[in-house]
């Protein structure tokens, strides 16, 4: 059995492979970069290694040119891509072993081959396996070979523009992109006419090479409204393989997953058995030993092979609350030359089980990373994959995903509804989250019905779908009567802090215009009624509602149904009827989070975090790295013309000209750049000149 283990990766993977560790009474060692210090799995750890904080450049890893820079250049993922510094981190430290978790070098084979050929055992495929289903190609061809149905797609993985647009031509449109080394849909984009596969592969090779050191592609034909199901499965060097059902992980965003579950529903028991043999068949041919998850795409009756992750998937957890069994323990033993621990009639399940991705971004501007600080005061009572107790700093270096909540119930049902009331029980202060989306996807007719596909989050728009206007009107309010500093325009002249209600006597009446998530709302003081200020928000409708607010106590009054009281519970509370909403100050404004969303509110005049169409500014979005230049000062632009790519958490955000003119460049491409910050300055011809 395995003694002490080297886990090569970080965050809530890490956490949790270290929990294996601790319960089997196996010695660990973890590795760092100065952003990760703090993170809780290295306390336990009997060594911690700290990482260079570099890209990884060395003959075993392949990289290509780093996003950002040139050969060097800092970034703190380039640590966790260091072969040389991980396999020595593990020898130097006395590791007998060693697990990848997932992402970084988890898909490397040259990773695995320098493990082995230190004399470690690697918790993982052999190496010609890893190579040969890390080039999304040769999988295709070994799959078909074994009798597993296939998509068309090329033949083999390239970082050769000209041949990709080539191959392109014969697949046909739409067809995805996908990088050649690793999965988790990062770099995968949907490409439906020639007209943007170059921008798109260019992309794609930059995410591809920052995330998985390796910038090689592969195009496959595009299914449009198919499901995307997984089926876990597990071989031994004795040849025996397993499968432990199927997880259904279609509610993703552009191609990363946010809700996953297990088992998959609404399956014909047919295909549902057809797609377990495929699966253990291919595992079988490969002579697969450890981990790995077959993904399929299923249209109607049908199903088509995707890809094979060898190694652990982020979303391993449904499988292992349905089943009961600790996946990283059986990886441990079979990695030790072990037989699997059960053989498949062995193999049962019960009940259901929903992972939800707590990501740091914005549902309300579209998605937007949102690095920053997070506390968190109050932890849902389900299953939580954490690497924090309560405070974290997300960084733009790695992906956004802050925690994992893992609901399981007697039905599925049961299920989603769990993992409904923990995004709406998780609190926290801080940067926005995609929680209070999530909650709302749970509980749509769609989703309850598992009707819904892999485009589905997509078509979404949270702004028009699930933006209340009774709730915004109640942000607006909020955040006016919990003005207390002088730097409102409703100063009453007190100490800041000293007044957190708007005392009547102090006011004449007029209007306030706010914005909530960049619309428009106008607060009204409508006139007094004793003691009390009548305030209005929302638009000059007649359906908007009116607060009367006194010192304790508002009270809204709709066309609707009645009356909704409003009440302050705590020092950042007001409560609208049964929905809390904090409210604290946040730069020029309000962080306002209610029903689980976090949202902005500050005054319409100051300038907006975005751009507006009129504005010859070009503003960063959010902070990051300004990947790549369209551009160089003193060009003519014309409205809509790519300028540059910001990078942060591994999604690139394009910023486009707003209106036609001459462009002035303001940051040099590789540049850190701050939300906010001026990249672009466009001035009309003849201003210019």
């Amino acid at each position: 059995m395995i003694s002490r283990l080297l886990i090569a990766n970080r965050g809530e993977i890490a956490a949790r492979i270290a929990r294996t560790c601790d319960r089997l009474g196996i010695e660990y060692v973890t590795v760092t970069v100065a952003a990760d210090r703090s993170l809780t799995y290295h306390a336990a750890a009997v060594a911690t290694v700290a990482l260079p904080e570099r890209d990884a450049r060395n003959a075993a890893a392949r990289t290509d040119t780093a996003i950002g820079g040139e050969s060097g250049t800092t970034r703190p993922t380039g640590g966790y891509l260091d072969i040389d510094a991980l396999v020595r981190a593990a020898t130097e430290t006395g590791c007998d072993a060693v697990h990848p978790g997932y992402g970084f070098l988890s898909e490397n084979a040259d990773f695995a081959r320098a493990v082995r050929a230190a004399g470690l055992v690697f918790a993982g495929p052999s190496s010609r396996v890893i190579e040969t289903m890390a080039d999304k190609s040769s999988a295709r061809q070994v799959m078909a070979e074994a009798g597993v149905p296939v998509l068309p797609g090329t033949v083999r993985a390239s970082e050769d523009l000209d041949a990709l647009v080539d191959a392109a031509a014969g697949i046909g449109y739409p067809l995805i992109v996908k990088p050649a080394g690793g999965g988790g849909g990062k770099g995968m984009s949907v490409v439906r006419s020639a007209a943007g596969l170059r921008e798109a592969l260019a992309s794609a090779s930059r995410t591809a090479t920052a995330a998985f050191a390796d910038g090689r592609l592969h195009l496959e034909r595009y299914v449009e409204r198919a499901r995307h199901i997984e089926v876990q499965v597990f071989g031994d060097e004795f040849g025996s393989a397993v499968h432990l059902f199927d997880r259904d992980c279609s509610l993703q965003r552009r191609h990363q997953k946010v809700i996953e579950e297990a088992p998959a529903p609404r399956i014909p028991d047919a295909v549902r058995a057809a797609m377990f043999d495929a699966a253990v068949q291919g595992t079988k041919a490969l002579q697969y030993v450890g981990a790995g998850t077959f993904e399929f795409l299923l249209v109607g009756d049908e199903f088509f092979f995707i890809e094979m992750n060898t190694r652990l998937q982020v979303e391993h957890t449904v499988t292992e609350e349905i089943t009961g069994v600790d996946l990283v323990q059986w990886q441990l033993l079979v990695a030790a030359g072990e037989p699997l621990p059960a053989g498949q009639s062995d193999i049962a399940y019960s009940g259901a089980s929903v992972q939800v991705r707590m990501y740091a971004e914005d549902p309300f501007r579209s998605f937007l990373p949102c690095p920053g600080a997070i506390e968190v005061t109050h932890w849902p009572q389900v299953r939580v994959e954490r690497a924090f107790a309560s405070h974290l700093d997300v960084t733009g270096g790695f992906d956004p995903m802050i925690a994992k909540l893992v609901a399981t119930g007697t039905t599925r049902d049961d299920a989603l509804a769990a993992a409904r009331r923990a995004c709406e029980d998780l609190r926290w202060q801080g940067i926005s989250t995609n929680l209070g989306f999530v909650a709302r996807v749970l509980a749509t007719p769609i989703v309850a019905a598992a009707e819904h596909d892999t485009a589905y989050l997509d078509r979404i728009d949270p702004v028009a779908e699930f933006a209340d206007p009774d709730e915004l009107s109640a942000l607006a309010v909020a955040a006016a009567l919990t003005a207390p500093d002088r730097a409102t325009p409703w100063s009453t002249g007190a100490p800041a802090g000293d007044r957190a209600w708007l005392d009547p006597a102090d006011h004449d009446l007029g209007s306030l215009d706010l914005s909530v998530d960049e619309r428009a709302f106008t607060v009204r003081v409508g006139g007094y009624e004793g003691d009390a200020v009548l305030v209005r928000a929302g638009t000059a409708e007649p359906s908007s509602p009116a607060v009367q607010a006194t010192d304790q106590r508002a009270t809204t009054r709709q066309r609707t149904d009645g009356d909704v009281t409003a009440r302050r519970t705590d020092g950042d509370t007001i409560t609208v009827g049964s929905t809390p909403c904090v409210v604290r100050r946040s730069g020029e404004g309000w962080s306002c989070r209610v029903a689980g969303v976090s949202r902005q509110v500050r005054y319409a005049e100051y300038r907006s975090l975005g751009t507006s169409a009129t504005d010859p500014e070009i503003r960063s979005p959010m902070p990051g790295t300004l990947v790549q230049l369209h551009v160089a000062s003193g060009n003519p632009v014309e409205k809509g013309q790519l300028l540059g790519v910001v990078e942060a958490m591994k999604l690139e955000h394009e910023l486009t000209a707003t209106h036609a003119g001459i462009v002035t460049v303001n940051a040099a491409e590789g540049a850190v750049v701050t939300t906010a910050q001026s990249l672009f300055l466009i001035e009309e011809r003849g201003a210019a000149l």
